[in-house]
């Protein structure tokens, strides 16, 4: 989300230099993370409020005030890049839901907390219904789960497709060369980005592991991203010595390691957009990923989809890549095709077109 919002905005401000842009945020964080960013950052006008950020968010939803224009009389649209809502007396509001996976029973416990932080989305979300003049979701896909879950928002719901960060795809350097041999031990390796987690999909990749150990007995697993405590003790059990787990890497890292890889597999139960899959793909990867949710509509032909539930199919798709050079390659050249239908200079005009549209 940060990547979206750092790279929608930045490409906003550059296509449409007439717009003034001025940030929203909590003093705190601003002190302490806004001035350690890069120069567009440094150099873009905020307003601060003193009040941390959960406490002021509570005040907007549940009380409905203070106003944007008690921090700048002069707004025409209150833009909100993340889940969130600012009420407006005046200006156009224009909100962002980029998924709505808490209220998918199949990938949460519902238990006493969920059912709590679904509340305070439901009141979040009710907000936009009464208030916003446009929600802003990531795909066609999210989009039908918000309107299925929250009817009120159907009509107000627009699509701005995310992008890959400027990072992916670029040159790499010696010594991340080396830090990716130090993960790989050397060795072809299959990447896996998003971790362990029941939304990423771990007990099909802890179930696949037995067979890609079998099949592709040369090849290691990276696993990039955080893991879940109960994978870890599965995998663990499991007594395999073809995975590497890295945990969370750098954009940088990650760049080379998409490029690097054998292939790069993301076999998710569930994703508003996808951005590993566009990611992989700019950085000329070839992908396998799962058949569900979004990623059909990010991934168009470009990527071998399998059944989510299915262990041995999505083994096959990654053998029948690492056994194919013809094969691999092809599927790399269809991904950067893919990969450059999404930017965010399409996005920004989408972004400002909407705005445009609540103005007028």
């Amino acid at each position: 989300m940060g990547r979206v919002i750092d790279q929608l905005l930045k490409t906003h401000a550059e296509k449409f230099p007439a717009a003034r842009h001025r940030m929203l945020v909590e003093r705190g964080l601003y002190d302490d993370v806004y001035r350690k960013l890069d120069t567009f950052w440094k150099k873009a006008s905020f307003i601060p409020y003193s009040r941390s950020t959960s406490w002021q968010q509570a005040g907007w939803i549940w009380r409905n005030k203070p106003f944007a224009e008690q921090y700048w009389d002069e707004v025409d649209v209150v833009y909100c890049p993340a889940e969130s809502y600012v009420p407006t007396r005046k200006a156009n509001l224009v909100c962002t839901i980029h998924d709505v996976a808490g209220f998918e029973e199949s990938l949460y416990p519902q238990t006493l907390s969920r059912r709590l932080h679904c509340r305070k989305w439901r009141f979040l979300f009710g907000s936009m219904a009464r208030h916003a003049d446009a929600v802003i979701t990531v795909s066609e896909f999210s989009a039908s789960r918000i309107a299925h879950f929250f009817p009120a928002l159907e009509k107000k719901l627009r699509v701005v497709y995310n992008a890959p960060h400027h990072v992916f795809g670029t040159a790499t350097t010696e010594e991340l060369q080396g830090d990716v041999k130090t993960l790989s031990g050397g060795k072809p390796y299959i990447l896996v980005p998003g971790g362990l987690s029941l939304r990423k999909n771990a007990e099909l990749i802890l179930k696949s592991v037995p067979l890609l150990a079998k099949r592709l007995p040369g090849v290691r697993l990276i696993i990039a991203g955080k893991n879940e405590q109960p994978y870890l003790g599965q995998l663990n059990a499991l007594n395999a010595d073809n995975i590497t787990l890295a945990g969370y890497v750098s954009d940088e890292l990650l760049n080379v390691l998409y490029q690097d890889a054998a292939a790069v597999w993301f076999p998710s139960r569930y994703e508003g957009f996808g951005m590993p899959v566009i990611e992989a793909m700019v950085s000329g990867a070839a992908v396998v990923a799962s058949k569900v949710a979004s990623i059909p509509e990010v991934a168009g032909k470009a990527a071998l989809l399998c059944d989510v539930d299915t262990p041995g199919e999505h083994v096959e798709a990654l053998q029948s890549l690492l056994e194919s050079d013809s094969a691999r390659n092809e599927l790399r050249e269809r991904g950067l095709e893919q990969a450059g239908q999404f930017t965010w200079s399409k996005s920004a005009r989408k972004l400002e077109d909407i705005f445009r549209d609540v103005v007028n």
